[in-house]
C-alpha cells in the first residue's frame, strides 16, 4: 500500500482544471456559494459548453434564492491497542465516581451532567477483548502529570478530554444552506453558527477556528440577488504520503479497495487487514527489517522495500486484500462445517508450493527486478559510507563500524565504548589522529560518569588518561 501510495506521487503530474463559483450579493452582504452538484472542468471548453447550456455568464448577473435548509443538530490510561469504541458500566462506574478528580485535570470547567449511561459508548454487548481506550482508576496530580514527557501529557490530555465529553451536554449548532439560481444552475454555501457549546467547550484550547463559524446573511426563499460568476483555474494535487495513523486506518477499511462485493462484505466483517492489537506491529517488523522508512512522520519505502514490492508485482494475489477475504472466508466456512480445517491447509500448501517453484525463476527472468536489485546494492554501499577521510573509509554497520584504510588490513571500531555513543567527530579524531581530544559521558562498570581521551594502538582502542 505505501509502495504504491509512493509511486502515485512519483508519477504524478499536475492537470488544469476550472471551477465555476459564485459570490452572491443581497441585502448589502457578500457570500460565496459552488456549483451544485459540484464539478470541474478539465478545459475552458467544457466550461464554457456547460455555461451556455445553463445559461449563464462570466460576471455580474441576476439571481433568484431558490431553497433554504435550517437543521438543528446534536452532535495513566486503559489497554492501548485497541479501536473499540465502547467501554461496559463496570468502567462507566468507576469514571462517574471519579470526574470531579478528571475535571480538576482540564484547565476549562464544563457541566458534567449526564451520569446516565448512554449506548452510544457504553455497551458491554459492543465490547469483545479490549474496551475502548479511557482513564484509569488512579488519577494523577498536576504535578505528576507535569512531571511526565511532553507527549505523554498529550496523549493523556487528549484521551481525558475524548472520555470527560461523554459527560457533557450535546453540542449544538444551526446549519444554513442556501441555494441559489442563476440561469439554469444552481450554487450552494453552507454556513454553522454554534448555539450551545456542550462538550465542544473541552476542545476550546485546541480548536479555536470552532468559534470561527461561517454566518450566512438572513435571506428568503424567492429574493432576487446578484450573483458574480467566476471561473477559477486550478490545479490536481498529488496524493499525500501515509503516516503511520493513516495507514493503520487503510488496513482496517482495506475492503473499500476491492470491486468484488462478497470479498469487501467479508473484509468489513473482519476489520481489514490484521486486528487493532497487531496493525501496529506489522508496521513496526516492516521498519525495523528495513522495508518502511519513516521521514518527517511520513511513510515512505525504501530501495529493500521496491526491490521486495517489484517482486511480489509478480504475484499479484500476494499484494491484494483479496487474499485476505478469501481466506478468512475459508476460515468462516470451517467454522460452520462447510469446510474441514485439513481441506484448507491443503491448498495453502499447494499455493506455497506453487510459490516456492515458480519465482525463482520469474526473478532470474525479468530484467525489471534485475534492474531494481542492482539499484538497491547501489544505494545500500552508499549508504554505508560513513565517513571518509584521506586515510581511510569508514562503513556503517548495524553494529559497528568498518575502517578500510587506503593501505593495510580493515579493521573494525566499536559504536558504544563504556556506555558512550561515538559519534561522527570521534572517530574522526581516531582515523585521522589515531586518538581524541577529552570526552564527557563515560560510564564505569559500577556506573560512576568519567572523562578520558581515547587512543588507537595499532588497531586496538583503548583509554589514555594522561
Amino acid at each position: 500500500m505505501v509502495y504504491q501510495r509512493d509511486q502515485a506521487i512519483k508519477n504524478f503530474k499536475p492537470e488544469p482544471y476550472f471551477e465555476l463559483n459564485a459570490e452572491i450579493l443581497t441585502n448589502q452582504q457578500k457570500f460565496v456559494a459552488k456549483l451544485d452538484p459540484y464539478q470541474r472542468f478539465k478545459d475552458e471548453t467544457g466550461l464554457m459548453t456547460f455555461m451556455q447550456a445553463k445559461h449563464v455568464q462570466k460576471g455580474s448577473q441576476a439571481g433568484l434564492i431558490k431553497g433554504i435548509q435550517n437543521l438543528y443538530e446534536d452532535k495513566l490510561l486503559s489497554y492501548p491497542r485497541t479501536d473499540c469504541a465502547y467501554i461496559t458500566d463496570e468502567e462507566f462506574e468507576y469514571l462517574v465516581a471519579n470526574l470531579t478528580k478528571y475535571l480538576g485535570l482540564v484547565s476549562k470547567q464544563v457541566a458534567l451532567t449526564n451520569t446516565t449511561p448512554n449506548k452510544r459508548y457504553v455497551n458491554g454487548k459492543k465490547v469483545e477483548e479490549h474496551y475502548a481506550i479511557i482513564m484509569t482508576k488512579v488519577v494523577p496530580t498536576k504535578e505528576k502529570l507535569a512531571s511526565l514527557p511532553k507527549l505523554q501529557q498529550q496523549v493523556y490530555d487528549l484521551v481525558l478530554r475524548t472520555t470527560l465529553a461523554m459527560f457533557a451536554d450535546p453540542y449544538e449548532y444551526e446549519e444554513t444552506t442556501i441555494i441559489t439560481q442563476v440561469g439554469d444552475a444552481n450554487f450552494k454555501a453552507t454556513g454553522k453558527v454554534p448555539t450551545k457549546q456542550g462538550w465542544q467547550a473541552l476542545f476550546d484550547d485546541h480548536k479555536a477556528e470552532q468559534q470561527e463559524a461561517a454566518t450566512l446573511p438572513l435571506v428568503h426563499q424567492g429574493d432576487q440577488v446578484q450573483a458574480n460568476l467566476q471561473t477559477p483555474q486550478k490545479e490536481t494535487t498529488p496524493p499525500v504520503p501515509f503516516t503511520e495513523g493513516t495507514l493503520i486506518t487503510a488496513m482496517k477499511t482495506a475492503g473499500k479497495t476491492l470491486d468484488d462485493e462478497e470479498a469487501q462484505a467479508i473484509l468489513k466483517d473482519v476489520q481489514g487487514i490484521g486486528t487493532s492489537a497487531t496493525r501496529a506491529n506489522v508496521l513496526e517488523v516492516l521498519k525495523k527489517r528495513g522495508y518502511l522508512v519513516s521521514e518527517k512522520n511520513k511513510l515512505h519505502v525504501s530501495e529493500a522495500g521496491i526491490t521486495l514490492c517489484k517482486a511480489v508485482e509478480l504475484e499479484p494475489l500476494l499484494t491484494s486484500p483479496e487474499m485476505t477475504a478469501k481466506w478468512e472466508q475459508a476460515l468462516q466456512q470451517i467454522s460452520t462445517e462447510e469446510r474441514t480445517p485439513d481441506n484448507f491447509l491443503s491448498q495453502i500448501k499447494n499455493f506455497v508450493a506453487k510459490l516456492i517453484a515458480d519465482v525463482p525463476t520469474q526473478l532470474t527472468g525479468n530484467a525489471a527486478i534485475k534492474q531494481q536489485i542492482n539499484h538497491q546494492q547501489q544505494a545500500q554501499k552508499s549508504a554505508e559510507v560513513f565517513l571518509e577521510t584521506p586515510q581511510a573509509t569508514v562503513l556503517n554497520k548495524p553494529k559497528f563500524y568498518i575502517v578500510k584504510p587506503k593501505q593495510g588490513e580493515d579493521f573494525t571500531l566499536p559504536k558504544k565504548w563504556s556506555s558512550k555513543t561515538l559519534g561522527k567527530t570521534a572517530i574522526k579524531a581516531l582515523v585521522t589522529k589515531g586518538k581524541t581530544s577529552k570526552l564527557k559521558g563515560f560510564k564505569s562498570k559500577k556506573g560512576k560518569s568519567f572523562d578520558a581521551k581515547l587512543k588507537l594502538d595499532g588497531h586496538k582502542l583503548s583509554f589514555d588518561f594522561d
